[in-house]
């Protein structure tokens, strides 16, 4: 029972312990603001992303008439001789 005893006593000093006092609202605070400041990330990133997405659309939009207009490759190969008379 020695062992419960020195556990209790523990207990008892834990319990008379005074709990230090931290304050960080100032560094919170400070923290919050420094935050609010630096929008100006987002703004390029925004930027870039219209830029990015204007390109993509206009790639698209060729490649699609590209495809469009883009026959089989064997139709190509035997395009020249659709001119030549065979008979």
């Amino acid at each position: 029972m020695d062992t419960l005893e020195a556990i209790e006593r523990l207990g008892q000093q834990a319990g008379e312990e005074r709990i230090p006092v931290f304050d960080v609202t100032n560094r919170v605070l400070q923290r919050i603001r420094s935050e609010e400041t630096e929008t100006f990330g987002f703004v390029v990133f925004e930027l870039f992303a219209g830029a990015s997405a204007v390109a993509a659309s206009v790639v698209c939009y060729f490649s699609v008439s590209v495809w469009k207009f883009t026959t089989s490759p064997l139709m190509q190969f035997f395009a020249p001789l659709q001119e030549v008379r065979l008979w």
